[in-house]
């Protein structure tokens, strides 16, 4: 199978397409699937700091996101003229995932249920340490409201949620693997989120404190996350449905340029603050599993996700065509309850089920992958006439594929990190804007932490923020304002510091079995351009990559820092040496 036939002409809706996953995933679609019809992108108008003023929609599309460095590889490949074309694909709605029907206008809703086929829903908030309504709304009711919209659309055949790896946060240490599953929780979903909505804005810093502390979540992100996934899986119907979990999301591996990030977010902040000297010391054990991913391995999965979960409705589909004309019944139909038995959130009835001789499958619990088969001629890819009659009754099993490295052999951890960004940083070459050298101190212990941090960091500031007061030439003005910065520094590498300690001091291993998978029945073409491969990675370069491409492309200095030199990866060398 060529992945391109399941993106020609097809018409795309994507939520969070502005963001840092969103453009990669915008460049890959128009750099691989440049015949797709039309590309809907649910985005609001903002206040510009580059240009100082409002932008409406259609101006922040062509004037911010557009004109971005992440699609400069392919404006420089076709041309101006074709590029214009491409770009008149993309066609932004104005929404709000926090909003009913996600914002979108009657027009608009119409259209999207009309013509979208495709649905990539990436919008979220990313803020460890979000306000716990507010990430309720987005997290948690954000998924639920595109997933009613997605149930209005006549030609759906495909939708792809993006959730975390850390939604399962309570499944720490390396010898406890996570599946690619949804496991239980000791609440239910529902109930929780209609009891957040009921606090009041007096109570919600408490509460939030008290509910994570008693359910084992370390911030609102991956609270609402994982009830996000609860509420999808529970009330999915017959959507095609596929989740997938990127666990840290780093910069680019090769795509659309090695070391590409335009956001600050987990590891980038770290990498940066340590860079520049802010941050010298951090509450990291260093032997621990340090799961970053390129954000291009993501996009790959979310596409190659989508594409197979595209490619079992299909074939679904044609299934039922023939059941039709053969006279029989057809099991598949959302909701809809048949005589004698319930329908479940699956879309399928228990006793049509277990008929057959199989357990009911349980609602968001995954099964094994099933590979999927051409829509062209289904019936001749399954064994029998008994096993294509049961798939066609039985609901479609919700894929979960995690895209993580730490489940591979070839996994980083926190101290290849700090020894990466010291080889890189070294002591004669610091940055314009350091802030001092690049030395950072990992210990796992809270209190060394907490003395070296007063004695070495805040003490000095506070000592400094005194003598700046005094007259000249002691103080002035000038200097309030730079130990301000310091002050500011200071403050944020304290912070950094408590925002990621649960990632630091804890490590997770993801199984990735499902994601590997994906390539099952691809053409030789989707496999080389849609790769998801931990040992494609030397964690060494990459590690430097991250940091030349936050220098370059988020600090806007690279202050004479080169690119490292992208070197042979282990697969690489095992190809050639098999060869």
């Amino acid at each position: 199978m060529d992945i391109r036939e399941g993106f020609s002409g097809r018409v795309i809706f994507i939520t969070g397409g502005t963001g840092f996953v969103g453009k990669v995933l915008l460049y890959k679609i128009l750099k691989e699937f440049g015949d797709v019809r039309t590309i809907y992108l649910l985005m609001r108008g903002k206040k510009s700091r580059q240009y100082n003023r409002y932008l409406k929609m259609q101006e922040r599309l062509e004037l911010e996101l557009l004109t971005s460095p992440c699609f400069e590889p392919i404006r420089n490949a076709v041309g101006d003229a074709k590029w214009k074309e491409l770009c008149d694909k993309i066609k932004p709605m104005g929404g709000d995932i926090t909003e009913d029907h996600l914002g979108l206008s009657d027009q608009d809703r119409t259209t999207i249920a009309n013509e979208v086929n495709l649905i990539f829903h990436i919008a979220a908030t990313v803020n460890f340490n979000e306000r716990l309504d507010l990430s309720v709304q987005m997290n948690t009711l954000g998924p639920l409201r595109m997933l009613a919209l997605a149930k209005t659309c006549k030609n759906l055949e495909s939708m792809v949620h993006v959730s975390t790896c850390y939604v399962n946060y309570q499944r720490q240490g390396i010898d406890n693997m996570s599946a690619e599953e949804i496991y239980p929780l000791s609440f239910d979903a529902e109930e929780m989120v209609k009891a957040i909505l009921d606090i009041h804005p007096a109570e919600l810093k408490t509460q939030t404190s008290q509910y994570l502390k008693r359910l084992g979540f370390p911030n609102t992100y991956t609270f609402t996350k994982n009830m996000g996934e609860k509420l999808l899986a529970r009330y999915r119907g017959d959507i095609p449905l596929a989740i997938v979990r990127p666990s840290i999301v780093g910069c680019s591996y090769s795509e659309p340029m090695p070391g590409w990030v335009d956001v600050l977010t987990a590891a980038g902040g770290l990498i940066l603050t340590v860079g520049l000297g802010v941050v010298k010391e951090l509450v990291c054990d260093e032997k621990k599993a340090c799961d970053i991913v390129p954000v291009d391995f993501v996009v790959n999965i979310l596409i190659k996700a989508l594409f197979q979960t595209q490619q079992r409705r299909l074939a679904r589909r044609a299934l039922q065509q023939v059941d039709i004309e053969e006279g029989k019944p057809v099991g598949l139909g959302g909701n809809r309850p048949a005589a004698g038995g319930a329908p479940t959130a699956g879309g399928a009835l228990l006793p049509v089920a277990a008929q057959w001789g199989k357990a009911a499958p349980k609602t968001g619990i995954t099964e094994a992958i099933v590979t999927p088969m051409r829509p062209a001629a289904p019936a001749e890819a399954l064994s029998s006439e008994l096993e294509r009659d049961r798939c066609s009754l039985l609901p479609e099993p919700l894929m979960i594929y995690h895209v993580a490295t730490s489940g591979s052999q070839n996994r980083l951890n926190w101290g290849r990190v700090r020894d990466a960004v010291n080889n890189y940083i070294l002591p004669e070459m610091r940055h314009p804007k350091s802030m001092g050298s690049c030395n950072v101190v990992l210990t796992t212990c809270k209190k060394y932490y907490m003395l070296r941090y007063h004695l070495m960091r805040y003490m000095p500031y506070m000592a400094l923020k005194f003598l700046v007061k005094l007259p000249e030439p002691v103080g002035s003005p000038k200097k309030q304002v730079q130990v301000e910065r310091l002050g500011r520094a200071v403050r944020r590498a304290d912070m950094l510091n408590w925002e990621f300690y649960d990632f630091m001091v804890n490590e997770w291993m993801f199984s990735c079995e499902n994601s590997m998978k994906l390539d099952d029945g691809l053409n030789e073409r989707s496999k080389k351009f849609f790769i998801f491969d931990p040992y494609a990675i030397n964690w060494y370069v990459y590690i430097q990559f991250y940091m030349y491409g936050i220098l370059k492309y988020i600090v806007k200095d690279t202050a004479g820092f080169k690119s490292p030199a992208m070197i042979p990866s282990g697969s690489d060398l095992f190809l050639k040496a098999s060869l």
